[in-house]
């Protein structure tokens, strides 16, 4: 474990889960950051599970035992998940030139503040890179080789990042209606299923039907060709699959089997700065295996050497086959 206090202010954003809060709020606590963002929504309207519970969360930021700099903004009215969360991340990075964004069902490791801390200094300037994730969708990959890998497949949940991405951030993501950018997007994607599942997730973000943050993130990392930074070892655990509160971790997900792992540091240099294609699709495959089913009408089989030259006897022969029109023409038939 780093020893020491974390330099990075981190925004720790929260709704109506006070029990998960706490747990995470306390963790962050241990790292003693010299800022925390502390964002609240707002109750949705007319709904009294909601003002009782924010009230709870609220309530965990009086009398903290921290030295740093408690910042708190605590939403009037509900803004959701989309407009609450975009909003809070612009709130920190309008303050800040980077930071580290933990969600309040996102339980990191100790080691996760000082890692994403390391990479936002080492990739500080190379614009190439446009996020540091602490989460490794399938737990480990190449562990025995390297620290971290680069991806275009990146999660947020647990991740840091720095002001000069965030401005290029658009909530609405107008970029995908346009035809011109989709059709480019959808070139750059590696595989027909990586394709097919970001098709659905941005044309249901634009539609309006799903209510979320995070897509519009993704996107802009790939209208800039840009990378995710991601660990070898997963270092965070999701505690709030199947909360009661739960707004999309709901029901038997795939990704309920993440464990929250140390890492060494300081991490090992990794100068291969393409995307692991490799590690984003066991990821999607991971999540969204009904991308891969087996169609449910297979090819026909190939045909045996009898069938081929019964085939190849029918071709000559058939209406239009060479045998027909010569005997036709020798016939006068038309």
């Amino acid at each position: 474990m780093k020893k020491g206090s974390l330099q990075i202010p981190v925004l720790f954003i929260t709704f109506n889960r006070p029990d998960v809060s706490k747990v995470v709020l306390n963790r962050i606590l241990e790292v003693n950051p010299p800022k925390i963002y502390f964002f609240n929504d707002a109750p949705r309207p007319g709904n009294e599970n909601d003002r009782i519970k924010c009230a709870e969360v609220r309530k965990l930021a009086d009398n903290l035992p921290y030295e740093g700099v408690l910042l708190t903004r605590f939403e009037e009215k509900n803004l959701g998940c989309k407009g609450g969360e975009s909003t809070s991340m612009t709130w920190l990075f309008e303050n800040e030139e980077m930071g580290i964004v933990i969600e309040d069902d996102i339980l990191p490791t100790v080691d996760f503040f000082f890692y994403c801390q390391e990479m936002l200094h080492k990739y500080r300037y190379d614009e190439r890179i446009f996020s540091i994730t602490g989460c490794n969708l399938i737990n480990e990959w190449k562990s025995d080789k390297q620290d971290f890998h680069f991806t275009n497949y990146p999660s947020f949940w647990g991740w840091a990042g720095w002001q000069r991405v965030w401005k290029q951030y658009d909530v609405t993501m107008a970029g995908w209606n346009d035809p011109g950018t989709r059709e480019l997007v959808l070139q750059y994607l590696p595989t027909k299923e990586f394709r097919e599942l970001r098709t659905a997730e941005f044309d249901s973000l634009v539609s309006g039907e799903n209510d979320t943050w995070d897509f519009q993130f993704a996107f802009l990392h790939h209208i800039n060709h840009a990378l995710a930074v991601c660990p070898s070892k997963n270092m965070i655990a999701n505690i709030g699959i199947n909360h009661e509160e739960a707004v999309h971790m709901i029901g038997d997900s795939p990704f309920s089997d993440l464990k929250a792992q140390e890492i060494h540091l300081p991490v090992k240099d990794n100068p291969i700065m393409i995307p692991d294609i490799d590690y984003a699709e066991k990821s999607i495959k991971k999540g969204y295996p009904y991308f891969y089913e087996t169609p449910v009408f297979p090819e026909p089989p190939k045909p045996n050497a009898q069938q081929k030259l019964s085939m190849a006897i029918g071709k000559l022969v058939g209406k239009k086959g060479p045998l027909r029109a010569i005997t036709n023409f020798v016939l006068g038939r038309r």
